[in-house]
């Protein structure tokens, strides 16, 4: 393995290291029961968003509508349901579709209009969350079914039940990634989009459904958020789309599109999730948290983007012999 991949590796481990010592030491009640809970909730929920975004990055896009489609989630569920049980099931069916729409539309943007990822999940984005502001005026409302209660807040054998879905999910995701035809493809598209298309590969296909997965994980991560919450705020959701990209990037995806892997997206949701509720512990505002995060995330990508291998090559040289040696000992007018 080059020294880039063993560094990109590993960094996130160091950091999750570091963060549970510095938390140990600033906030002694760090390891209590309940703050370990939020921990597992928070990589639960951030992490469910992260695969999705793994998957968009490793095709060379982005998805910067998660937040929007949980947020909207959110409202169709308390919306159709009026926090009913017997209304739950065609709230959810119909929050599926309306994701799988966004999806679609981000898809379709980025294939049939040629518009750059950035610009056209952003674009979904702003008008999914304006209509959420529309229809609930900005203010926290409705009501979501205490059915849903048991997804974002039950436990399962003494975890909270969002961690064992982000480990199924990510175990999954992990699998086709490694060990199927799909991931193989997903891998060509986002190394070389124009050799995969001359190999056979329906490059198209393969983008377009990494959105729709992306945009469906979403609803997911918005039916346990609501679950959670138990009514509709959307300011809470906002920041999934910069925590679902941190997550993947500080773990070592690259934003350039076909490396990385499902289990270095669980490294950096471990690392984002205790890093942000450390932080709230030691009382930071938002304003600090995405600070932080921002920090860490140009460190991730400085250690991805950094030549390593060559750094230590040229240093083992300068150390070394000087190359021009053997050819300047050689006496005027002789053969070597």
């Amino acid at each position: 393995m080059s020294t880039r991949r063993v560094l990109t590796m590993l960094a996130p481990l160091a950091g999750l290291a570091l963060v549970l010592v510095l938390a140990a030491v600033t906030t002694p009640g760090f390891y209590s029961r309940g703050v370990l809970e939020l921990v597992a909730f928070q990589a639960g929920l951030i992490g469910i968003t992260a695969l999705g975004q793994t998957l968009v990055l490793l095709v060379g896009g982005i998805d910067l509508s998660i937040g929007a489609v949980v947020g909207l989630t959110t409202v169709v569920v308390a919306t159709v349901s009026a926090g009913r049980g017997q209304q739950l099931p065609a709230a959810i069916a119909l929050a599926v579709v309306a994701g799988a729409v966004v999806g679609v539309a981000n898809a379709a943007l980025v294939l049939l209009r040629q518009v750059p990822p950035f610009v056209a999940t952003f674009a979904t984005f702003v008008l999914v969350q304006g209509v959420i502001t529309a229809w609930t005026r900005g203010a926290p409302s409705g009501t979501i079914p205490s059915v849903l209660r048991p997804l974002g807040s039950g436990h399962l054998l003494g975890l909270p039940v969002p961690l064992w879905l982000f480990a199924v999910l990510a175990l999954t995701v992990g699998l086709v990634l490694s060990r199927s035809t799909t991931g193989r493809r997903i891998y060509a598209t986002g190394s070389n989009r124009r050799a995969s298309q001359l190999s056979g590969v329906r490059t198209g296909a393969v983008i377009a459904g990494c959105y729709l997965t992306s945009s469906l994980l979403a609803v997911l991560a918005g039916l346990v958020n609501a679950g959670y919450i138990g009514y509709v705020d959307a300011h809470l959701s906002r920041s999934l789309d910069l925590d679902s990209v941190a997550a993947a990037v500080i773990g070592g995806i690259a934003l350039t599109g076909g490396k990385g892997r499902a289990s270095q997206t669980v490294a950096g949701v471990a690392l984002l999730s205790v890093l942000l509720t450390w932080l709230i512990q030691l009382g930071a505002g938002p304003g600090a948290q995405l600070a932080v995060e921002g920090v860490v995330i140009v460190a991730a990508v400085w250690v991805q983007s950094t030549d390593w291998a060559s750094r230590l090559r040229r240093r083992g040289s300068r150390s070394g012999p000087s190359p021009a040696s053997g050819p300047a000992s050689v006496p005027a007018g002789h053969t070597p």
